[in-house]
């Protein structure tokens, strides 16, 4: 069975006053693979993936193991208006296709118990995974209280899985029962493609000068390197591939290839330390290797929002309007634009990708450009204006800005 997410509604939560509906589909209604939200900061991206988790048990799921439980999740916007998040899933069998699952908040804006409205959707059929802004590599051992795979999204101080320990458990495995050779070549070729010129090797060591420590070493440019030295970026990568990966592994232990197999998972800043380079290539990677789970994920990147047609991803907007959140499910379309293009458009909001100080010489030279008439003090500044720009775009030229003076006045008639 495959359950993903199809919408979210959430009315009277945080930010969001009347009901506003995300949808996360694609152009024929079926849910969206890829789903990327934006929007300025304290607009709510954050709030719509903790409201998703309201689809996860809350009794015998892994929130009640992860040190946040749902119940202590303040929701409620004000205490005079009742407030709900309904997520709208999509079931993939034999008898059905759709299910609507309701979640309410009561007066005290404490989460209620889920109510499934479906007699063939169980609640641990939804196979989730969430990881928070904060998320970072545990450093402890592996126990039960750390296996939790949304905790980091509830709480900022929670961590992930030991991906050291757990790389090592899993070659230790793999030379010890050659059935489970898959799991930790999997994970390693994950990883070495992720990286692909940045990282050549993987390697298991143990140091006998230091109590027989078990220590994974990446080999860079620079020689090997353990994986706590690594950058930030890096083990905020690893970190939550590696936890993602042995979720699946987990969740699906007899499947040829656990990566391939359904799930969702909630990225909160996708774009999260990593270089533009990663920030181009990493949706499409992500569809590669995991081509079966659907990806709701927030960013404040233009270059996610420009590879984002590489997977034809669903693009959400949040905007913010008086006192209230809106959602924009239908933003413009900017495939095939530059990087400068996205920032200044509805997506972002910029009024220019200029710096402060380039964006005031450009505008006291499209003043003297209008002007019929100018004085040789006039023309020696705008000559000197010319000469601060080393590329001019055309349609900054003195005949660029008549055709859009034009334009502009015929699109006022």
């Amino acid at each position: 069975m495959h359950v993903y997410f199809k919408s979210i509604a959430l009315e009277n939560v945080r930010c969001f006053g009347k009901k506003q509906t995300i949808d996360f589909t694609d152009k024929d209604g079926k849910p969206s693979m890829w789903n990327l939200i934006l929007g300025e900061n304290g607009v709510g991206k954050t709030t719509v993936l903790k409201g998703i988790l309201s689809s996860w048990d809350q009794g015998e799921g892994q929130v009640k193991n992860s040190g946040a439980n749902l119940n202590e999740v303040y929701f409620m916007r004000t205490n005079t208006t009742a407030s709900s998040i309904e997520n709208e899933l999509y079931i993939d069998n034999e008898d059905r296709n759709t299910s609507l699952h309701f979640i309410a908040v009561n007066v005290r804006g404490i989460l209620a118990t889920p109510r499934f409205y479906s007699t063939n959707l169980k609640k641990n059929d939804i196979t989730l995974f969430a990881y928070g802004a904060s998320r970072r590599i545990g450093d402890t051992g592996i126990t039960e209280e750390q296996t939790s795979t949304i905790s980091t999204l509830l709480d900022e101080n929670a961590s992930l899985i030991n991906a050291e320990e757990w790389l090592a458990q899993s070659e230790y495995l793999s030379l010890k029962d050659k059935t489970q050779i898959n799991l930790f070549n999997r994970v390693k070729t994950l990883l070495l493609r992720l990286f692909e010129g940045e990282i050549s090797d993987i390697k298991i060591e143990t140091n006998a000068q230091a109590n027989k420590k078990i220590s994974v070493l990446f080999q860079t440019h620079y020689g090997w390197v353990p994986l706590h030295q690594l950058s930030l970026g890096y083990k905020t990568m690893i970190g939550w591939m590696v936890d993602f990966a042995r979720g699946l592994f987990d969740r699906y232990p007899d499947s040829t290839n656990p990566l391939a197999e359904p799930a969702v998972c909630l990225v909160d800043e996708i774009d999260l330390h990593l270089h533009p380079h990663f920030q181009r290539n990493l949706m499409r990677f992500l569809s590669d290797i995991f081509p079966k789970t659907q990806f709701i994920v927030t960013a404040h990147s233009p270059l996610v929002v420009q590879a984002a047609a590489d997977v034809d991803a669903n693009i959400i907007l949040l905007e913010r309007k008086g006192d209230e959140v809106h959602v924009n499910n239908n933003p413009q379309v900017v495939h095939s634009w530059r990087v400068d293009q996205i920032l200044t458009s509805d997506l972002f909001g910029l009024d220019t990708a200029l710096s402060p100080e380039a964006d005031e010489k450009m505008e006291r030279r499209r003043a003297l450009l209008r002007k019929e008439k100018r004085s040789k003090q006039e023309e020696a500044e705008l000559v000197e204006l010319e000469a601060d720009f080393d590329i001019i775009p055309p349609e900054e030229s003195a005949l660029g800005q008549r055709m859009v003076e034009h334009l502009q006045r015929l699109a006022a008639q």
